[in-house]
């Protein structure tokens, strides 16, 4: 089964797949399998939003290089130094190692502060925003796609509740409950 599961998650590409879909394709005992291959780093799991989703190795680093430029320069920087003086059989040990690092880097933090900035710095008197326009000046100067914002705000305002406060509305947004909420407001 478990060779089964990473097919699975390994034909899901970059996108990963669903956790609760990989319950219902292979049923309870996948719980256990997936626990496994987490432990041997052979998938990666994170939480996007209130769904848990699941990716091969190789496919969680090359998501994380495309939606992060820290990840991306990090790596770079990594794999120049040592893949000069390495010998061929070390570079997965290499890669191994740059995949813990990227793992324990935390994006949210500097996300926030920027976000609240843009937040502070071009609200409204009444103190809404719209999310389109934090979104522009967030992805310009982090060089992030418009997905990649949205899912980070989505975590940062589920995750801050009682600092910030939605409305619906809007052509763009976070999708809570149904409905796109398109403002946003530090409480």
């Amino acid at each position: 089964m478990e060779d089964e599961i990473l097919k699975k998650v390994s034909s899901s590409g970059l996108n990963g797949i669903k956790r609760i879909e990989l319950k219902r394709t292979f049923g309870k005992n996948c719980e256990n399998v997936l626990e496994t291959l987490i432990e041997k780093q052979q998938v990666f799991v994170e939480k996007k939003a209130n769904t848990y989703f699941v990716w091969t190795k190789e496919n969680y680093l090359s998501k994380r290089l495309q939606d992060n430029p820290k990840c991306k320069l990090t790596l770079s920087s990594t794999t120049k130094s040592k893949y000069v003086k390495s010998e061929p059989t070390n570079h997965m040990h290499d890669l191994q190692n740059t995949i813990n690092v990227l793992h324990q880097i935390n994006p949210n933090i500097d996300f926030k502060i920027e976000f609240d900035k843009c937040l502070t710095e071009s609200s409204t008197s009444i103190g809404w925003m719209p999310f389109s326009q934090i979104r522009k000046k967030i992805c310009e100067s982090k060089q992030i796609s418009s997905d990649y914002f949205y899912t980070l705000a989505s975590e940062l305002v589920e995750k801050h509740r009682e600092n910030y406060e939605i409305s619906s509305g809007g052509k763009e947004g976070i999708m809570t409950r149904g409905l796109v909420h398109g403002f946003v407001r530090n409480v």
